[in-house]
């Protein structure tokens, strides 16, 4: 067995056993065969799915182990651990690789199957048991006939003219500055009153980077965005990475309050009827959205799976999961071994690319938030895009590059600058024009931000 068919079999096994991809899980179980995987380990555990997939259960990491262990088959195929290494090869492989390589073994396993009829038919011929050029010609032509793997995937350009024409409908009813998509609820991304949409909303299959110099607002920024999300009736996973999920969930209450300080909350005790009344009914509002709040995961292959366990739940509750969203990439741990020997800068990158493919696997927005190297630190100059913390990665991976300016959080002596004073920045947008700017209002101390308020100034009469 080549190494590029062993690693070719990890790659599409762990893939599968992600449990996020039912297009590819069709898919495979309908082209190849346990047969076509030349390892034993393999082939056991392509087995198992099959069978889960047969019987409609769910296919995924923890079902394939548990019944693998109950047919007393998991130490056959290395262990539990075994199968999860399988997971995080799928992961550090390129963006289209499962696909691709579910391709090669599809080919090889065609190839086989010609192989045998040819085989068969010949031993028929030569035993005699073929009497006619004809009955030669049959079983010939049944063998050639059957259509390959590409020929059965390969995209329907009317298909996907269909789609154009549907989103094209879409647009028309909403109108050249609608939503059509999750709402971050700025008016200047989405589309509001006296405003430009520039974005029109967070759509599947694309990976956003929030940045900001540190201490300029990327949390609070998030959470405007996920309240938005889950306003809309969105399935939203946040995974934090900074802070703790009681810390994010008091956030989302307070900011939902609008006009309550975050330090109220510190003492209880002092906050009025009406105060309390309001408290009541944001965290109501958050306990009934579709949202899962995790910090515990560190690590893509873990973020994939949960994220594929949220969009379950969602989906037993009639909705779906539509927005991912993570606190800080650069606090995002290495996979496995291999990976963690990297440089840093590779590591990011390769983190970067497994976000953009989980956007468009999973067919949901992908938002990370990032920060900007520290030597950017100037309070008089806006950030760029090559300066983000760790690798130019981030700038190519991205399908929009989004950077908060907030001078006074940088230099609170030097900048001219109120504190509240917020600046987006369009660094890079790959669907739209980019180099725009807008400002925000910022308030921290309520956990969101607004619209600009207008300034005022003090002066006399003339």
């Amino acid at each position: 067995m080549s190494e590029s068919i062993f690693v070719a079999e990890q790659v599409l096994l762990g893939r599968l056993l992600e449990g996020d991809d039912e297009t590819l899980l069709s898919q495979a179980t309908s082209a190849l065969s346990p047969a076509a995987f030349t390892d034993e380990a393999h082939r056991t555990v392509f087995q198992v799915i099959c069978a889960l997939f047969s019987d409609a259960r769910p296919v995924d990491l923890p079902t394939v182990a548990a019944a693998l262990t109950e047919h007393d088959l998991i130490t056959q195929v290395g262990g539990a651990s075994k199968l999860a290494a399988m997971t995080n090869v799928s992961l550090s492989a390129s963006a289209r690789a499962p696909q691709q390589h579910l391709e090669t073994l599809a080919n090889r396993e065609h190839m086989r199957r010609l192989t045998t009829q040819l085989e068969q038919t010949l031993d028929l011929l030569r035993d005699g048991r073929l009497a006619s050029v004809d009955e030669v010609q049959a079983r010939l032509a049944d063998a050639f006939d059957t259509p390959s793997f590409q020929s059965t995937t390969t995209p329907d350009i009317g298909e996907q003219v269909q789609e154009l024409r549907d989103a094209l409908q879409v647009r028309l009813e909403k109108g050249s500055d609608g939503l059509d998509g999750v709402p971050t609820g700025w008016n200047d991304l989405d589309g509001g009153q006296d405003s430009m949409a520039l974005v029109k909303g967070l759509k599947p299959g694309r990976l956003t980077i929030l940045a900001a110099r540190p201490g300029s607002g990327k949390t609070t920024a998030i959470v405007d965005w996920v309240r938005a999300a889950c306003s809309s009736g969105a399935g939203v996973i946040f995974f934090t990475l900074e802070q703790t999920a009681a810390e994010i969930t008091e956030l989302l209450v307070v900011g939902q309050c609008a006009n309550l300080h975050r330090e109220k909350l510190k003492d209880p005790s002092q906050l009025s009827e009406l105060s309390w009344d309001k408290v009541s009914e944001a965290m109501a509002e958050v306990a009934s959205w579709n949202l899962v709040i995790d910090d515990t995961t560190r690590t893509l292959p873990r973020m994939r799976r949960v994220a594929a366990a949220a969009r379950k739940k969602f989906q037993a509750n009639g909705g779906d999961l539509h927005v991912m969203f993570e606190d800080f990439i650069q606090l995002t741990e290495a996979a496995d071994p291999q990976q963690a020997s990297q440089p840093r800068a590779q590591q990011i990158s390769d983190i970067a690319n497994g976000f953009k493919a989980l956007s468009k696997d999973m067919n949901i927005h992908v938002v990370a938030a990032a920060q900007f190297n520290r030597n950017s630190a100037e309070a008089d100059r806006p950030p760029k895009a090559s300066e983000l913390k760790g690798s130019g990665g981030l700038e190519e991976a991205a399908d929009l590059i989004l950077a908060l300016h907030r001078p006074h959080a940088v230099d609170p002596h030097g900048a001219t600058e109120t504190p509240d004073e917020l600046t987006v920045l369009g660094l890079k947008n790959r669907h739209g024009r980019a180099g725009w700017a807008f400002p925000r209002t910022f308030l921290g101390e309520f956990a969101r931000t607004s619209e600009p308020r207008p300034r005022q100034f003090a002066g006399g009469n003339g």
